[in-house]
């Protein structure tokens, strides 16, 4: 049973990393996140958006990015498609919604051609440890 969230955490490294797809990922919480979860061995990433941007924030927040792929795309609705493509195709195992309104990434899970329809019910989840 879960109880904290240093259990999700447990759980989640015994079970090895999956990887992330970021969408508009030039973000510094969102840069820090992924970091983190890359050094405690749960996740990887590949982040998709605007390149110097991102580039520009890990720089400021020392942040080492040759470990990660980036994909530069600096249009905000193209970039969460792709990240959402990532995960249509194989290439990544979930979305993470970066600096984006919820209703542009959700636009890019429902696209009829690329999106994640999959006929049953589509979830997403938060976690907090208060």
């Amino acid at each position: 049973m879960i109880k904290n969230f240093d259990d999700v955490l447990r759980i989640a490294a015994e079970r090895g990393p999956k990887t992330i797809a970021v969408a508009w990922a030039q973000d510094e919480d969102v840069l820090m996140a992924v970091n983190e979860a890359k050094k405690k061995g749960i996740a990887e990433a590949i982040l998709v958006g605007d390149k110097e941007k991102i580039e520009e924030i890990a720089n400021k927040k020392s942040i080492d990015l040759s470990g990660y792929e980036i994909i530069d795309i600096k249009d905000l609705s193209e970039a969460s498609l792709k990240a959402v493509e990532l995960v249509s195709t194989g290439k990544a195992h979930m979305v993470m919604k970066g600096l984006v309104d919820t209703s542009i990434i959700l636009k890019a899970v429902l696209n009829a051609e690329i999106g994640l329809r999959t006929g049953n019910v589509l979830s997403h989840v938060a976690v907090f440890d208060i």
